[in-house]
């Protein structure tokens, strides 16, 4: 279809704020996101010059400063808000019809790149201590407790596992953990649940191998939060990048009593060869303490993740902040 065929399709009500959203991303995305598709910014612009003898006689409400990567997937989303307003108005049909098409696939195509360069952003927060909060794994003390006393001990991640109750019993200490680790800016990831991740804006979701896979996983999220998976295996491992998840994990390192399975623990020499095929953040798990970390630091693991190790301890801040010390000293970062 050639421009001329795309020009003024459509009825005049909301030309202006759409052309003005297209032409302000056309102009603004290509400095936010390295090798951003050529291609998708050649179409943007194309649609934004066809709407434009439309718009012009009003005045352009897109900002004109240069933009970040969240006002760029705030902006996208106004579009297409405004596009399925435009589109569903009397009279749009034939060329305006394919018209909205392109630019409704033109869209997404940029929400998604948008969200992949957020994403990458946000994997440098994928480090340090990583505790997981398991209501089964407390001492028979409060979830809540145990995860306020990890992050004064240091901890950088916390995640929500709750393999037994259903998720409306989850919920509330879901919503607790949220607001508690964004006091601290600390990352909170909720195991499994991708829905649950989605309705109360966590940083993220973990998945294991069983679980919901990568692409169905990412059509339930909003296009910033992060997704982890679990990897027994380099071959597994390598698999879950090329499915795109953000940060990878890897283990058992060591025996573990917590997710017991019957197959031997990887080792540190196994996570250090992980660690040459791990392009994106690596989290190692599986039977870590303070006294056996710095093994796992040295081969390479961006992120420790415990369960028991501070959960199951006498005093959890305490044995949060020995493994943030030993972290430290084996020249990590925490």
């Amino acid at each position: 279809m050639t421009s001329a065929n795309l020009r003024n399709p459509w009825p005049a009500a909301g030309y202006p704020a759409l052309s003005s959203s297209l032409e302000a991303l056309a102009q603004g995305c290509p400095a936010l996101v390295e090798n951003f598709p050529a291609s998708l910014m050649r179409r943007l612009g194309q649609l934004a010059a066809d709407l434009q003898p439309r718009a012009s006689s009003s005045q352009s409400t897109a900002p004109r400063d240069a933009l970040t990567l969240d006002d760029a997937l705030s902006l996208t989303t106004t579009a297409r808000s405004l596009l399925a307003s435009v589109s569903g108005q009397p009279g749009v049909a034939g060329a305006g019809a394919a018209a909205g098409q392109a630019l409704s696939q033109a869209l997404d195509e940029l929400a998604a790149q948008l969200g992949i360069a957020l994403r990458r952003q946000q994997a440098d927060r994928i480090y340090g201590l990583y505790v997981i909060i398991d209501p089964q794994v407390t001492g028979g003390r409060d979830p809540l407790d145990i995860a306020k006393a990890a992050v004064r001990g240091g901890a950088r991640m916390l995640q929500l596992r709750d393999k037994l109750r259903d998720k409306g019993q989850i919920l509330p200490l879901a919503i607790a953990l949220n607001q508690l680790c964004r006091d601290n800016d600390v990352t909170l990831i909720i195991n499994d649940h991708v829905d649950l991740a989605a309705s109360i804006g966590s940083h993220g979701v973990h998945v294991g191998q069983t679980d919901l896979p990568v692409a169905q996983a990412r059509r339930v999220l909003a296009p910033h939060q992060v997704l982890g998976r679990s990897n027994r295996e380099i071959d597994l491992l390598v698999q879950s990048q090329e499915m795109g998840a953000d940060h990878v994990a890897f283990g058992a390192i060591y025996q573990t009593t917590t997710k017991p399975g019957g197959r031997p623990p990887q080792g540190v020499q196994r996570l250090r060869e992980a660690r040459k095929f791990a392009k994106v953040p690596l989290v190692a798990i599986g039977g870590i303490n303070a006294e056996n970390v710095a093994p796992v630091v040295q081969a390479g693991a961006d992120a420790i993740c415990v369960t028991a190790a501070v959960g199951s301890a006498a005093n959890p801040e305490a044995a949060a902040r020995r493994l943030v010390q030993a972290i430290r000293d084996a020249g990590g970062r925490a």
